[in-house]
């Protein structure tokens, strides 16, 4: 029952609207991400997503070679 509390209190935290500022500062400037910003929110999820197609590339090789 607590770990669905906690989740439930995470999603919320998350949904709120001042959880998607970068920072304090850049709410506080602009109620919409610039371009820059939005730039640098595409950079932060390329290394994720060369993970995560790596390791799907190595779990399929290794599995063909099984």
């Amino acid at each position: 029952m607590r770990t669905r509390a906690t989740v439930m209190a995470v999603v919320l935290a998350l949904c709120a609207r001042p959880a998607w500022a970068l920072c304090p500062n850049c709410l506080g400037q602009s109620s919409t991400l610039g371009a820059a910003l939005r730039l640098v929110g595409v950079f932060l999820l390329v290394p994720p997503a060369i993970f995560f197609a790596v390791a799907i590339a190595i779990r399929k090789l290794s599995r063909a070679t099984r």
